[in-house]
């Protein structure tokens, strides 16, 4: 109310001014800037009164939007396929060759390429079927070396993880133990009829590897997992 009475005098002031009157008796700088500041606040106000519609129209947008998106609440996650366990006896045995192996699964098997032309070295090789389907293939690996002298199981999962002997189920359990080439491998000891063995597993690729080697010597199982990783 103030303002308004304020700005009426100044106007009146003015309209005295421009018709031939005397100078108006108050200052006409001061006039000025009130004038400018009630300018600026009539702007202030269309701006607010702007402001305040567009942010209603941006909630409306939000909650209709809401409104089609779906309840994550009750969105459930898609379940995992469970890995079907067999028996490694149920499995129908054949006796394969490096060869073989080699040409049919590639990679997989490439990297035990060492073990065929060594001369202190050896691999046997077998395929697991199981209903028909090759899921597994195993190595009995020998090696020799001066005074040392390990001996192993290699198996390489042909499934993608969807079927494992139900002898490698353990592995699931082992603890992170390093990376060999940048790939994380999973590794533990144990005691097993008065001998240690050591147990380790690594993802490369399509295939993943379950290694055990008998010993307390990890070495061994480091030697396989960079030939492994290497390849």
């Amino acid at each position: 109310m103030k303002d308004m009475k304020k700005d009426k005098k100044i106007e009146s002031e003015f309209t005295a001014y421009f018709e031939g009157c005397e100078t108006p008796p108050c200052d006409l700088e001061g006039a000025k800037r009130a004038a400018a500041q009630s300018h600026r606040a009539a702007g202030r106000g269309i701006f607010f009164k702007v402001a305040s519609a567009f942010a209603c129209f941006l909630l409306v947008c939000a909650v209709l939007l809401v409104g089609f998106l779906p309840d994550r609440a009750n969105v459930s996650p898609a379940p995992s396929v469970p890995i079907q366990y067999y028996a490694l006896s149920s499995a129908q045995a054949e006796g394969a060759s490096y060869a073989q192996l080699s040409q049919k699964y590639g990679g997989a098997v490439d990297a035990l390429s060492p073990f065929e032309w060594a001369d202190n070295a050896q691999a046997y090789y077998t395929l697991y079927l199981l209903d028909g389907q090759e899921v597994l293939v195993g190595v009995q690996l020998k090696y020799l070396r001066g005074l040392l002298f390990w001996e192993g199981t290699l198996y390489i999962d042909l499934t993608g993880g969807e079927r494992l002997p139900q002898e490698l189920s353990s592995f699931s359990r082992l603890d992170p133990a390093g990376s060999v080439y940048g790939c994380q491998y999973f590794s533990d000891t144990r005691y097993e009829n008065g001998e240690f063995v050591s147990d380790a597993s690594i993802s490369l690729s399509s295939y993943t590897y379950y290694m055990t080697v008998e010993g307390q010597d990890r070495s061994a199982v480091y030697f396989l997992l960079r030939l492994l990783a290497r390849s």
